[in-house]
């Protein structure tokens, strides 16, 4: 390991390590409050030995990367040894292997977590709804699919749309959303967004939506687009993009109300 005094380190802007490296900088580097890795393949296949597990009480911002022409990177010895419980935001991106059940376990022994970042990631929908389900102070969250994985559809839309009927929602204090669709823009998108804003003045149960960016094909429903701009009009941030690009260069936003 490098000859560094991490004792007094705070952050770590970016740093290009292996699994093994990033647990022992934790280790060493107990007041670190900020820390981005991108991952390199380890020289010797990690085995998934019983946890030696490494409780960071300091760590807020976490962010684990890959880069892109890497991105078959192994996490599961990282989220099976870390406990970070005061952690408030993690990225993850460009990670094309499985996280297993070490994610879900790792994100429900956090605290309070405000916001979740998860672009080009191996998991399905159903794996980031019970990431959701365990995550109920979510204020910021972001879900950006690769063509292998589609993280939203209708069905994850309607688990966080707000129904008095159904008493709970997941991330019941979501503030803002990031998400591309695999097609057009839905009434079930529609219908989420105006069950996290009061149209009809009433108090709502759970946080209003603040902001929205999606990424979707532009085959617009003028319908859809119609309910769109009474909740724009009424204040809510709107930004409309399209998938015609490649998910992997981002997000091309055309129109913002």
């Amino acid at each position: 390991m490098f000859k560094f005094p991490w004792d007094n380190l705070s952050q770590i802007p970016i740093m290009t390590v292996t699994i093994t490296d990033s647990l022992d900088i934790l280790r060493r580097a107990p007041l670190l409050e900020s820390g981005s890795f991108i991952y390199t393949e380890e020289l010797i296949k990690l085995p998934l030995l019983p946890p030696q597990l490494l409780r960071h009480e300091n760590l807020k911002e976490l962010a684990v990367l890959a880069p892109t022409w890497n991105e078959d990177i192994e996490t599961q010895v990282l989220f099976r040894n870390l406990i970070t419980p005061r952690l408030r935001s993690l990225r993850i991106c460009n990670i094309d292997r499985s996280f297993g059940s070490y994610l879900s376990t790792f994100l429900a022994s956090i605290n309070s977590l405000e916001s979740l970042y998860l672009r080009k990631t191996a998991l399905t929908e159903d794996e980031v709804i019970g990431l959701l389900e365990v995550l109920p102070t979510l204020k910021h969250l972001t879900l950006l699919s690769s063509f292998m994985f589609i993280m939203v559809t209708d069905l994850l839309l309607t688990r966080i749309t707000w129904r008095s009927a159904l008493k709970t929602v997941l991330v019941p204090k979501l503030e803002t959303l990031e998400i591309s669709l695999p097609g057009p823009l839905t009434t079930a998108f529609a219908e989420f967004l105006e069950s996290r804003w009061d149209v009809d003045g009433e108090a709502l149960p759970v946080a209003k939506l603040l902001q929205v960016k999606v990424g979707a094909n532009d085959d617009y429903d003028a319908a859809i687009i119609k309910r769109l701009e009474c909740l724009a009009q009424a204040g809510m941030s709107i930004i409309i993009g399209t998938t015609d690009v490649p998910l992997e260069d981002g997000l091309e936003y055309l129109s913002t109300w």
